[in-house]
């Protein structure tokens, strides 16, 4: 196995990575910890989790089912279900889909390898060899393991356009750039960031980045000054659920499906991107289509959702490359 965090190859000579398949230094960057913490959730939690019936705060909203956590540190580091301060996400499997974990995970690599600023994510092997997907949260920070946390103020394109949770979908994209035009203090910088998420979303088979799925992070605490935080909650959405034909979550150039490379090209013109920087962008992407389909059948998804990844991306890049 490789490193469940970072996905490099394991050290056969280190005992701890044998055993937690996490390299040592992967623990301490993501967890600030020397060892490998224990998840301490019951089974009959788990149980509730996939019943959907966890909530008083304990449960993240959002519609893929996420654990809250708080990481205790010491010589037995814990992860445990408190509503303070969690800086911690678990995503375990759940029974109505197949590798959710797995497909969020490669996902997210495949977009870091893209050069997409990310969350800090990885795989999380639990007691019974499922994997759970766990992220840090980055808009709260603990000091010194204190109670008492940092708040980066972060608001979701979904709050900052005015619209209520249950309207995420209505949207577009061209209104996201707008919003990034409207309150980012690196907006040319961010106007390109938004416009490769959004066309890696369309190979990755990624239709569900929703205006919740896209945010504004403060630089620092009470700065009042915001940027496009880094990346979160991508999967393969095309993959997961094949009967969603929408190849998008919000509209682009006024379609979700049918998507093909002119019209990512008219959202760089309408976000005031140059067509020159727009065709590069996309073809950086093109040509890591090797690098993907290696990533993909380097992952951890069973065979025939990797045939069906393979094949999605295969296609997909062939659209944008015309």
């Amino acid at each position: 196995m490789n490193c469940l965090c970072c996905g490099k190859p394991l050290s056969n000579d280190s005992a701890v990575e044998k055993t937690s398949f996490w390299h040592n230094s992967c623990i301490k960057k993501f967890f600030f910890s020397k060892n490998l913490p224990k998840i301490d959730i019951t089974d009959e939690v788990l149980e509730q989790y996939a019943n959907e019936n966890i909530n008083n705060g304990i449960t993240v909203p959002g519609v893929q089912r996420k654990l809250s956590l708080h990481l205790t540190q010491g010589d037995n580091p814990r992860l445990t279900l408190v509503n303070y301060p969690t800086v911690y996400i678990l995503k375990p499997q759940v029974p109505e889909y197949r590798s959710l974990p797995e497909a969020e995970f490669l996902v997210m690599q495949m977009a870091l390898r893209t050069g997409i600023k990310t969350v800090p994510f990885a795989l999380f092997m639990m007691e019974n060899s499922s994997y759970s997907y766990i992220t840090r949260r980055i808009d709260r920070i603990v000091p010194n393991n204190t109670i008492k946390a940092n708040m980066h103020a972060m608001e979701d394109f979904c709050q900052l356009s005015g619209r209520l949770s249950q309207d995420k979908y209505h949207g577009s994209y061209e209104q996201c750039s707008k919003i990034i035009s409207k309150y980012s203090i690196n907006t040319g910088l961010d106007l390109s960031e938004l416009f490769v998420r959004i066309v890696f979303s369309y190979v990755a088979g990624n239709s569900d980045m929703h205006l919740k799925n896209f945010s504004l992070i403060e630089t620092a605490p009470n700065s009042q000054e915001y940027v496009l935080s880094p990346a979160y909650d991508m999967l393969p959405v095309n993959i997961i659920l094949p009967e969603d034909e929408n190849q998008l979550a919000l509209t682009l150039n006024e379609k979700k499906r049918n998507i093909k490379k002119k019209d990512f090209l008219a959202l760089a013109e309408n976000a005031g991107i140059l067509s020159k920087s727009a065709e590069k962008m996309i073809n950086k992407i093109v040509t890591l289509k090797e690098t993907y389909l290696k990533m993909c059948s380097d992952s951890y998804l069973p065979d025939d959702m990797k045939s069906e990844f393979y094949k999605l991306i295969t296609d997909r890049i062939s659209i944008i490359a015309e």
